[in-house]
């Protein structure tokens, strides 16, 4: 159990955050007006839990991000399996609604790129 706790309701723009305990779960739309501030305001929070655990845990569903996240999304999955190749337990489930084929996709181009963390695809039927 860690003190890294992160509520952070949806938003127009952004998704909502919940981090507790080696889990975190992005689930909504994330096209902020500055990327680099959102992330600003949960990396820090986000990273400091990652170091507390040995074993993380991501939960991600996304309906729609824009080119912006892409690139923070990206740089969140490096840190992760920068922390998977130092010897941490890392799984992050990409969900997504069975015809939602560009989040497929999008979940497809993350995880190719991912070496030492587990990235798991996952149609999500809810």
């Amino acid at each position: 159990m860690t003190g890294f706790n992160l509520n952070v309701e949806a938003s127009a723009r952004t998704p909502e955050i919940r981090l507790s305990d080696g889990r975190l779960e992005i689930k909504g739309e994330c096209y902020p007006e500055d990327v680099a501030d959102f992330a600003g305001s949960i990396m820090p929070t986000i990273l400091s839990s990652l170091e507390e655990v040995q074993e993380f845990k991501v939960y991600i569903k996304l309906f729609y991000f824009n080119s912006s996240t892409a690139k923070f999304l990206y740089d969140f999955f490096e840190n992760l399996d920068d922390a998977a190749h130092s010897g941490k337990s890392i799984v992050v489930n990409w969900l997504y609604e069975p015809d939602d084929d560009s989040m497929q996709e999008a979940g497809e181009d993350f995880a190719e790129d991912m070496e030492n963390l587990e990235f798991n695809l996952l149609e999500d039927k809810e």
